[in-house]
């Protein structure tokens, strides 16, 4: 019996065949891998559309890197408000000031181990005293009474609308404002019972 030959391999038939099997399996796979190599590649590009995206500032989020160092800028409106440092420095990009909430959705309680507002001359114009007029200023009594919104729970502070004006900022009123009137306040009353004691 005389066997047949493959002419394009110059082999036996049913080896060729096999081989021409393996081939076509192999070609159908190198596709398949090449499809998702395609596919891969047009995922890795749209990745790289977005993150571009989201470090121009599209998501409200934008990288920087320039002669102050790498960090992130915040953008919750249309302007950016705030950026996180490369050093992990969180804070308001200038002339903004970082609010956390507002009059209508307020953080309830802020905790921390102490408050430091910045207030050193250098960054001031036109200092001077205090009027002493401003000793006349009327404060009205602080209250408690039970807050509504939020946690809810008992408070002690004052009414924002019994406040004087220049103390108030919309709903509420300048702490520090309220502080530095205060303390005017109490170095005079101090002042005076100096005078008593040595008079």
């Amino acid at each position: 019996m005389m066997k047949r030959i493959d002419r394009e391999f110059d082999l036996p038939s049913h080896v060729a065949n096999r081989i021409k099997e393996r081939f076509k399996a192999l070609e159908d796979g190198d596709r398949e891998l090449r499809d998702q190599i395609s596919i891969l590649q047009a995922e890795d590009e749209s990745l790289k559309e977005r993150v571009s995206n989201i470090e121009d500032g599209g998501l409200g989020v934008k990288r920087i890197s320039d002669e102050d160092g790498d960090r992130i800028e915040f953008a919750p409106s249309d302007e950016f408000v705030a950026e996180l440092t490369s050093d992990g420095v969180f804070k308001p990009i200038e002339p903004n000031v970082l609010k956390i909430g507002d009059d209508e959705a307020y953080l309830n309680d802020v905790v921390t181990a102490n408050v430091t507002i910045t207030s050193a001359s250098s960054s001031k114009e036109n200092i001077r005293e205090l009027d002493p007029s401003m000793l006349d200023i009327k404060l009205p009594s602080p209250k408690i009474y039970q807050r509504v919104e939020g946690r809810g729970g008992t408070e002690i502070g004052f009414i924002a609308e019994e406040l004087p004006e220049f103390l108030r900022r919309g709903n509420g009123y300048d702490l520090k404002a309220l502080i530095a009137i205060l303390a005017l306040k109490v170095s005079k009353l101090e002042e005076e019972l100096s005078k008593l004691k040595s008079g």
